[in-house]
C-alpha cells in the first residue's frame, strides 16, 4: 500500500475528515516529517473509497464555505493500516540538501560556509523550540488518559523530532567549531 494512503489512514483513523482537513492535519500535524500536496489527497480519497477503505460519512454545508465532503475509515481501512503499523519497515531514504552542501564544505571559504551553517542552525532551533512547545500542550492534553489515545502516539512522534532538532543543532555547532580552528593553506 502506498505511503499516502497510509497517511490519509492513519489520520482517518482517528476522526472523520473531510480532503480539506486531512491537508490542513498534514501540515500541522505530520508536516514535521509527512509531506503531501493537496492534489495527492482528494485523487487517493476517491481511490480508497472505491476500494472500500473509507466511506463518506456525509456533506458538511456552511453558509459561508463551498460544501465538504466528510470522509471516515472503514473496518476495512482501520485492517489495512493496522496491518501496516504492525509489518516490520524498512529504513527509508533521507535527504538533506544541506548535508549535502556539508559534504563540499573543503571546497569553500570556512567563513562562508560557516555563515550558512549558523542559519541551518537557526532553522533548527526554531523548530526544536516549536517541537518542544507542542510537546509539552500535547502532554497536558493527554494528562489521565491511557496509552490508548491518540494522543500518546502523537507526543511520541513529536518526541522524535525535538530529538532530531537537538542532535541536528549540536552537529551545526560542531561544524562551526571544526571549520573555524582549520587552518589555511
Amino acid at each position: 500500500m502506498s505511503s499516502i494512503r497510509q497517511a490519509l489512514l492513519s489520520l482517518l483513523a482517528r476522526e472523520p475528515l473531510s480532503g480539506y482537513d486531512i491537508k490542513q492535519r498534514m501540515n500541522n500535524r505530520l508536516g514535521p516529517f509527512w509531506k503531501v500536496g493537496s492534489n495527492q489527497v482528494y485523487p487517493e480519497l476517491a481511490r480508497m473509497e472505491e476500494e472500500g477503505l473509507v466511506a463518506l460519512q456525509g456533506i458538511e454545508q456552511h453558509d459561508y464555505r463551498p460544501a465538504r465532503k466528510l470522509y471516515e475509515i472503514t473496518e476495512a481501512g482501520r485492517e489495512a493500516v493496522i496491518r501496516w503499523t504492525t509489518e516490520p519497515g524498512g529504513a527509508d531514504q533521507y535527504r538533506d540538501d544541506f548535508l549535502l552542501k556539508a559534504y563540499n564544505s573543503w571546497l569553500v571559504d570556512p567563513e562562508r560556509m560557516i555563515e550558512g551553517i549558523r542559519e541551518m542552525k537557526k532553522q533548527h532551533e526554531e523548530k526544536l523550540a516549536a517541537y518542544e512547545a507542542k510537546v509539552a500542550e500535547l502532554t497536558s492534553q493527554l494528562a489521565g488518559r491511557s496509552v490508548a489515545d491518540p494522543l500518546f502516539s502523537s507526543i511520541s512522534v513529536v518526541e522524535f523530532g525535538v530529538r532530531y532538532e537537538r542532535l541536528y543543532v549540536e552537529w551545526c555547532e560542531e561544524l562551526i567549531a571544526k571549520l573555524s580552528r582549520r587552518e589555511p593553506e
